[in-house]
């Protein structure tokens, strides 16, 4: 019985290697298990340090959350209509003017993803920053915005000197738009800071043509007061750029039609007196009467003339106004304005997390490298 049981044993190499295996796992499971157990050990050991970096994390998060200043959010949402591209005769008529409306597949400066560009484009913003807030001071957006950084120590990229030193920096001084180097630069910051920290621009959905603007700032009435004007020279600029050559052609109209009503002033004076000489003329000369009747013939040419070019002129009033988009303002926030305020349990908690992990990742890598120097 002996005999056989070896030789059963022998004979099975899987039987061994299967034992051999599980002897491993136990092993290794064993020695897992002290590793941690030595690990807690050592943690539980250095407790009061990892206790106190905790305590010490979460007091800075404490600390930050307290200094941060709170922040105000003004929002506009406004949808783009654009006028009505159909008009029969009267579309073609205006095509003869330069007054036909445009293919529908044709974009706009507010179409698609363009807002997203155009309104926080550079020019755009500037043009803004150098709107007048106080009509009687004459203080600027970027002078106010100045103010503002100044009043809550912000520096602007890092920058430790660029707002101390533009302290007396005055915008409302620069005259046609000429700037010095370093209000140049000073703006640019502005600018940066603006399109990077404080402005958003999204759509309500894919398939939405509503606009929702966003401005974050630490002013309650510097939000405003920009979001306000940036919708607002945004309109007139895309107005400007639909209508440009409508506009062009509507002036061009309406100058014809002021110089034919000089003109049809001056025949009419004309035709008046040929008229009255003619009732005084000596009925023996013909000359008079020919003279009336060549300013009876002008007057009449110059009145059918100026009457097509008024009639030509409505039609072109009443065209631009069909095809000029609108900007349809559909919800702005109204003063108080929303606040965002850091909250200091959270920022505390969250703080001292990540202190606690880092100082067991410390405590733990130290402890494996005096470990391997030491073998």
């Amino acid at each position: 019985m002996t005999t056989t049981k070896t030789m059963t044993t022998e004979n099975n190499p899987s039987t061994v290697n299967s034992q051999l295996t599980t002897d491993s796992d136990e092993i290794s499971l064993k020695e897992l298990i002290e590793k941690l157990q030595q690990f807690w050990s050592y943690l539980l050991s250095n407790r009061k340090i990892i206790l106190l970096v905790v305590f010490i994390g979460g007091l800075i998060g404490l600390i930050y959350a307290y200094l941060q200043p709170i922040k105000y959010v003004a929002k506009m949402t406004f949808v783009v209509e654009e006028g009505s591209s159909s008009g029969g005769s009267l579309a073609s008529l205006a095509g003869q003017f330069g007054l036909g409306a445009e293919s529908e597949h044709a974009g706009g400066v507010l179409s698609g993803d363009n807002i997203q560009f155009f309104l926080k484009s550079r020019s755009l913003i500037r043009e803004v920053l150098l709107c007048k807030i106080d009509s009687n001071k004459g203080v600027n957006l970027a002078d106010y915005y100045i103010e503002i950084k100044n009043r809550n120590k912000i520096n602007l990229e890092s920058n430790q000197n660029i707002l101390k030193s533009s302290q007396n920096l005055v915008f409302r001084e620069v005259k046609n738009g000429v700037f010095t180097r370093y209000q140049d630069s000073v703006l640019q910051l502005i600018e940066n800071d603006i399109v990077n920290n404080s402005l958003t621009i999204e759509k309500a959905s894919v398939r939405s043509s509503f606009i929702e603007v966003k401005v974050t700032a630490v002013d309650e009435y510097f939000a405003q007061f920009l979001i306000t004007k940036l919708v607002e020279t945004a309109s007139e600029r895309y107005l400007e750029s639909k209508n440009k050559n409508k506009l062009s052609n509507l002036k061009s109209l309406e100058k014809r039609a002021d110089s034919l009503t000089i003109i049809l002033n001056g025949k009419t004076l004309s035709s008046a007196i040929s008229q009255q000489s003619l009732i005084d003329a000596n009925p023996a000369l013909k000359v008079s009467a020919i003279s009336s009747e060549i300013s009876s013939r002008e007057k009449s040419l110059v009145a059918g003339v100026y009457s097509e070019v008024i009639k030509n002129l409505e039609l072109s009033r009443s065209l631009l106004n069909q095809q000029s988009p609108v900007i349809q303002i559909v919800d702005q926030s109204t003063f108080p304005l929303e606040k965002i305020k850091i909250s200091k349990l959270k920022t505390a908690m969250f703080s001292s997390l990540i202190s606690g992990l880092l100082i067991i990742v410390y405590l733990l890598v130290l402890k494996w490298v005096k470990s391997q120097l030491a073998s």
